[in-house]
Parts: structure tokens; C-alpha cells; sequence
């Protein structure tokens, strides 16, 4: 097996840690998978607007509005005026929808820790001092984009 391979095989093992949990949490939410990546992407844009949703999301503008309306219907994202120029309108999580994403965050890495729950102290070590060296790396490299 090629490196690229065993890089590959690494992610999508780590990916299904995550899923089962995860799903299981989404479904319950009653969100679609689009509003959950809106939620998502708001939540680590703060104050975006419309534009760049569609934009980040690939979608058009009306489709960023057809997904809005449910998440403002359900008190999950605030709309609002910009301070500077009132044409633009900025979206941000509510509490309720900072709520949302917490809870579903704990259903995402339930299965990690359940996975890493089955190895030893010498094993979870190990894959610490990886994953800290991974983060290190995956820092510099953000920096330089």
C-alpha cells in the first residue's frame, strides 16, 4: 500500500468513528444536511452574509434563502442589519442554534472517543503525540495559505 493509499485509509477510518453517533444526532435535530452546513459554516463565519453562504456553499442566492427561512423560523440564526451599510445583511447563530451545534459536537466525537476508548495507554500516548504533531503541521500550513 502507497502512502497516498494508507493516508486515505487513515481519514476515512477516523470518518467512520464519527458517523454512526453523528447521524443518529443529525436526524434528530430535524435539520437537512444543506442547513446543517449552513449552521455550520455561520457558526465559524461569524456575521456572514447571504453572499458569501451561497458562495462557500456553491448554491445560489435564493437557495441560501430557502434554507435560511426554517433556521430563523426555528430561532437558530439571527438576521441583522449591518452597522455600516443597512443594505447588507449579516446572519449569525442564535443561542439556541450555538445550542444545536453543541450538542450535535457531542454526538461527532462520541464515536472518536468511543473508538479510542478500546486502546491501550500506550496506544492512546502514542496517537497523541501524532495528533499533536499532526495540529502543528495542519497550523503552519493555515498560515501560509
Amino acid at each position: 500500500m502507497g502512502r497516498a493509499e494508507l493516508i486515505q485509509e487513515i481519514v476515512e477510518n477516523l470518518a467512520k468513528c464519527q458517523r454512526p453517533a453523528f447521524n443518529s444526532g443529525w436526524k434528530a435535530s430535524g435539520l437537512s444536511h444543506a442547513q446543517l452546513g449552513m449552521l455550520y459554516m455561520i457558526s465559524y463565519h461569524h456575521q456572514v452574509n447571504p453572499k458569501d453562504v451561497a458562495d462557500y456553499l456553491g448554491i445560489s442566492k435564493s437557495a441560501v434563502t430557502q434554507l435560511l427561512e426554517p433556521l430563523v423560523d426555528k430561532d437558530l440564526v439571527r438576521r441583522r442589519n449591518d452597522a455600516h451599510d443597512r443594505r447588507v445583511v449579516r446572519l449569525s447563530l442564535s443561542s439556541n442554534g450555538k445550542k444545536v451545534l453543541h450538542q450535535l459536537n457531542k454526538y461527532k466525537y462520541a464515536g472518536i472517543r468511543s473508538s479510542l476508548d478500546s486502546l491501550s495507554a500506550k496506544e492512546l500516548e502514542e496517537f497523541k503525540r501524532l495528533s499533536q504533531k499532526m495540529f502543528v503541521v495542519s497550523l503552519n500550513k493555515s498560515k501560509d495559505l
